[in-house]
């Protein structure tokens, strides 16, 4: 009997008046409202109110076909299209339908050995058992996580190894990138300089030349003292500055001499072995220096010794 209220339920007149009763006590009622739902949106309806008689009637002997088949057809489909959504490799619905009903919590009766299910699960384990699972589980899976960790503490070493590698290999071409750097700066250094003293002395020369006029007609009274202070004084002013500027180069250019030869020093000093102080030792001994003063009395002429050294080892250096 149809009973349009109900989720839409309307069953097919021929087919209803063979059933016995109405159909619709037979099924969940909570599954077909869903599938209703379900066939009544597959079919282009949106609302229940906008579906003709013949789309409730199609729609409703689909749902119960497939709640006779599977009580909870329509929760399990909508579960199926949840799992497999944007997938394109999928089982079949009615494959993994069947597949579910495994995983079923099921009746088995004692004594039934139809069953594919056993009748108690549960089994005592031995203590031989407990063992065995130790050593074919257990001890591969510590043996294994042992393993991986040493390779990744090996791995880890590597890396730091690498990472000293090119940070030692970075260091000594910036320190080669700095000691060329540094020769060619002193030599620009002292470049510029001289080109400053050249135009300073021209600038000097030029300004006895203004001063010659001047003073010729000082000398010859054409020009009182305070008319020739005036026109040459800031021509002597400025001599004055050219002046002093030329000193302050001067004490530049030996203060850039001076921190060259102590680097080269340094440097020499760092290559220095056992062998090289001996020998330097031993040029002071034929020198006639008693090496039997002690430290403190031949160490002014080590001092000497070696600071000679370092200079002729370098200036071979700079030949070459």
């Amino acid at each position: 009997m149809a009973n349009n209220k109900y989720s839409g339920y309307t069953p097919d007149p021929k087919k209803e008046k063979f059933e016995m009763g109405n159909r619709l006590d037979k099924v969940n009622p909570y599954e077909f409202r869903k599938g209703m739902d379900y066939e009544l949106t597959s079919a282009g309806c949106s609302r229940l109110a906008e579906s003709t008689v013949e789309e409730r009637i199609k729609s409703t002997e689909a749902v119960l076909k497939n709640l006779n088949e599977h009580g909870g057809y329509y929760t399990s489909l909508t579960t199926y299209e949840v799992t497999y959504r944007n997938l394109d490799k999928k089982p079949p619905f009615k494959k993994w339908l069947s597949e579910q009903e495994d995983f079923k919590m099921q009746e088995v009766k004692p004594g039934d050995k139809t069953s594919k299910h056993k009748e108690d699960k549960m089994v005592d384990t031995k203590s031989n058992d407990l063992n065995t699972i130790k050593m074919k589980t257990i001890q591969p899976l510590k043996e294994a996580i042992t393993k991986e960790i040493q390779n990744i503490l090996l791995e880890a070493k590597d890396k730091e190894a690498e990472k000293i590698n090119k940070a030692d290999a970075k260091a000594e071409k910036d320190d080669e990138k700095a000691a060329s750097k540094g020769a060619k700066g002193k030599e620009k250094a002292l470049a510029a300089l001289d080109k400053e003293i050249e135009k300073l002395k021209a600038e000097k020369d030029k300004n006895k030349d203004k001063l010659s006029a001047p003073l010729k007609r000082y000398k010859d009274g054409k020009l009182t003292a305070d008319e020739y202070r005036k026109l040459s004084d800031a021509t002597v002013k400025r001599n004055k500055e050219i002046v002093k500027r030329l000193g302050e180069i001067e004490k530049e250019k030996e203060a850039i001499s001076l921190n060259e030869k102590l680097g080269r020093r340094e440097v020499a000093k760092t290559m220095m072995e056992k062998d090289t102080h001996m020998a330097i030792l031993e040029i002071i001994k034929e020198y006639g220096i008693n090496l039997r003063e002690g430290p403190e009395g031949i160490r002014p002429y080590y001092e000497i010794a070696k600071t000679a050294y370092q200079e002729g080892f370098m200036e071979g250096l700079q030949k070459n």
